[in-house]
Formats: structure tokens, C-alpha cells, sequence
């Protein structure tokens, strides 16, 4: 096998015929010598980039690049590792390569080692591989968003966007965990709304739905800001009174929410005067209460309101008959 020695390699041929391009400049960037290839690819004669300047090769964005952010890091490390930029070519044309520096200290003034290798491909690649992050981005975006969205609807009410059902019971649940940790107590009210069949059936189920809709604003102006109200079926809601300091607190929000439809309402152009049933109930929560405790406190608590609510409606109707 023939050994190559320095006698044998033509360190010449190999500078000026790779193909790569290969720069040695000043650490200033003035270019001290650059290959055949380097100058083939910004057009001029073999030693004409010789006393040019690095920068003058490159377009404005990446001479500002360089300053900024390249030229900083070779002066703190002695090396360049790959950098993507441009050079301008004959007639403007622009050519994506990626350069690496390494400064040498071998003589009397530090050299920079420059290599070019040609990534005629590597900008289209960034661009769509760019593109493909920022598609992909949207996509998780609108897949969250469209997540949100399924969940708000399945918590909320279609008609009055107010919490429904289900709503309630996640939240009643977190309530009486929360009072059985805390020693305070929760309270429900539940509400009717009064004759709202007799809304219906004369005025139709397009004005039954303004009604329900009113009842709604009118039901979450009166409660309190920690206070949830609850559109739970129908013409039923539920307030949801997850602090209770004070026996007193139950029968305050109780009596502006019996308050809060005081007004009359148009709707379908008919003035209505709507009135509303109000049952009550409130508990206590053990402190060793568990998830299955939790459970039926609130399976309770809202049987005891919905029975209360039917004593009111009960008692307003034979206070009517006897009226």
C-alpha cells in the first residue's frame, strides 16, 4: 500500500478543486485568500476575492446577521459551527451555503479557516420545515380550541349558556369537599318559575325561550360573585351557594333571587309579570366525609331544595284558591 507524504500531496490542487469553498481571512474579515470554487461561486477570477471583504459576499439581512450574533460567538469561542447563509453570486443571484470558522493563532496574526459547503435545498427545507411547525401549531390550536369548546358544551346550558346539570354536580361535588375541609357549610336553592306552562302554550315556545333566557340574566345579576346558577331542566334552576358562614346568608340570597323578576318583561308583545317558587336547603359536610359521602350529601341536599321549592308552590297555590 503507498503512503501519501507532504512531498507527494499537492496541498494547491486540493484547495482550489474541492468543492467546497474555502476562504483563509484576516480576523477582521478582510479574505487573504479564497479557491477556485469560492470564486466561481460569486463570479470572479481565480484571486479576485483576495483583499474583499468576508461581508461584501453576503446579502444585507446576512451581514447583519453575521455582526450580530456570528461574529460575537468567534471572537468568544475561535469557533463558527453551521451557519446558514447566502452569497451573492453573479448578477445578484443568491446561493444558500453553510459556513463553519475555526481562528487559528499558528503566525503572527490570527487566521480564519472558512469552509462553504453548497445547500442549494437547505433554505427550502428550513422554509417548509418552518412552514410544517407553524401548520402543525395551528392544528393543535384549533384542535384545543375546538376541545374547549366540546367541553363548555357539554357543561353548559345551549339556550341560557349558563352551567347545566352536569355542571352542578362537578361543582356542588368540589363544594362540599372544600366545606368539609374548611367547616363551613353549602347551601341550594331551587327555583320555578311560575306558570311558565300557561307562557308556552299561549304564547309559543320561541317566547317561552325569552323567558327562560330572562330568568337567567335576572338569576346571575341577583346571586353572589362565588354563587353558580344552574339551569337544571326546563323552567327549573339551581343556585348554588357553595359558602355559608351564616344561617342568615341562605335566606338573604334567597330573597333577592324571589326579588330578582319583580319586573315586568315583554315578550312576543305581551307584558309579563313573572314570579318565581324558591325552595332552600343547606348542610353540614363531616370532615371525614369521602368521595362516596360527598356523593350522597349532594344527592340529598338537592332533594331536600327541590321538596322545598314544591312546599312554596304548594302553599302559593292554596294561599290563591283561598284567595
Amino acid at each position: 500500500m503507498s503512503q501519501l507524504t507532504t512531498e507527494t500531496v499537492d496541498y494547491g490542487q486540493l484547495f482550489h478543486r474541492a468543492p467546497a469553498g474555502y476562504i483563509v481571512a484576516g480576523a477582521d474579515g478582510t479574505i487573504l485568500a479564497a479557491n477556485a470554487t469560492m470564486c466561481a461561486w460569486t463570479g470572479v477570477a481565480d484571486g479576485g476575492l483576495d483583499g474583499t471583504r468576508l461581508l461584501d459576499l453576503m446579502p444585507a439581512g446576512d451581514r447583519l446577521m453575521y455582526r450580530t450574533h456570528a461574529g460575537p460567538k468567534l471572537e468568544r469561542d475561535g469557533h463558527l459551527g453551521e451557519l446558514s447563509v447566502e452569497l451573492l453570486g453573479p448578477d445578484g443571484q443568491r446561493r444558500p451555503v453553510l459556513l463553519s470558522i475555526t481562528r487559528t493563532a499558528d503566525g503572527p496574526e490570527p487566521r480564519d479557516l472558512m469552509i462553504f459547503f453548497a445547500a442549494p435545498e437547505r433554505r427550502r427545507y428550513e422554509r417548509e420545515l418552518a412552514s410544517a411547525h407553524r401548520q402543525l401549531e395551528d392544528a393543535e390550536a384549533e384542535r384545543a380550541q375546538l376541545l374547549q369548546e366540546a367541553h363548555h358544551r357539554a357543561l353548559h346550558d345551549p339556550l341560557t349558556g349558563l352551567p347545566n346539570r352536569r355542571q352542578l354536580q362537578e361543582s356542588l361535588l368540589a363544594a362540599l369537599a372544600r366545606a368539609g375541609e374548611q367547616r363551613h357549610r353549602v347551601g341550594v336553592l331551587f327555583c320555578d318559575v311560575n306558570n311558565f306552562k300557561h307562557v308556552n302554550d299561549t304564547l309559543g315556545h320561541a317566547a317561552g325561550d325569552r323567558v327562560l333566557e330572562h330568568v337567567a340574566r335576572m338569576l346571575s345579576h341577583a346571586v353572589r360573585d362565588a354563587d353558580t346558577v344552574t339551569r337544571y331542566s326546563g323552567d327549573e334552576f339551581v343556585v348554588l351557594i357553595p359558602r355559608l358562614e351564616d344561617p342568615a346568608e341562605l335566606e338573604a340570597v334567597a330573597e333577592r333571587v324571589r326579588n330578582c323578576l319583580a319586573g315586568a318583561v315583554t315578550v312576543a308583545a305581551a307584558e309579563l309579570r313573572l314570579g318565581m317558587s324558591v325552595g332552600a336547603a343547606e348542610t353540614a359536610v363531616p370532615a371525614d366525609a369521602d368521595a362516596a359521602g360527598h356523593q350522597e350529601l349532594a344527592s340529598a341536599l338537592l332533594i331536600a331544595a327541590d321538596h322545598d321549592m314544591y312546599r312554596v308552590k304548594t302553599e302559593m297555590r292554596r294561599a290563591a284558591a283561598e284567595g
